[in-house]
């Protein structure tokens, strides 16, 4: 914790590293300095790109989930398929126990 000569002081959060300028006449958060993902200092411009760019990654992380799970359900119905197949083969053969294994 380092004090300033203007009465302020700053504090180092432990949970997220940030740098939080505190004013304690006036009880407030006075500024706060947040690190990106490289360690350094994050610029007030680099976090606004970052919200006004939130949105369209968050639609490309959705969309490339959205194709993953269009593929899922052909693989899951070709499983269910084949498992149908090996029923009607055998349709006597019992699954197997638990007690089986010991």
């Amino acid at each position: 914790m380092s004090t300033r000569p203007d009465g302020l002081f700053e504090v180092e959060c432990p949970h997220c590293d940030c740098k939080l300028t505190i004013d304690p006449r006036a009880r407030r958060i006075f500024h706060v300095v947040t690190q990106g993902e490289d360690g350094q200092p994050k610029s007030f411009e680099s976090a606004v790109e970052d919200a006004i760019s939130s949105p369209s990654r968050a639609q490309e992380k959705f969309e490339k989930e959205l194709a993953k799970e269009d593929g899922r359900g052909e693989k899951l119905d070709q499983l269910f398929e084949e498992g149908l197949k090996k029923a009607e083969d055998d349709p006597d053969k019992k699954p197997p126990s638990l007690f089986d294994f010991d």
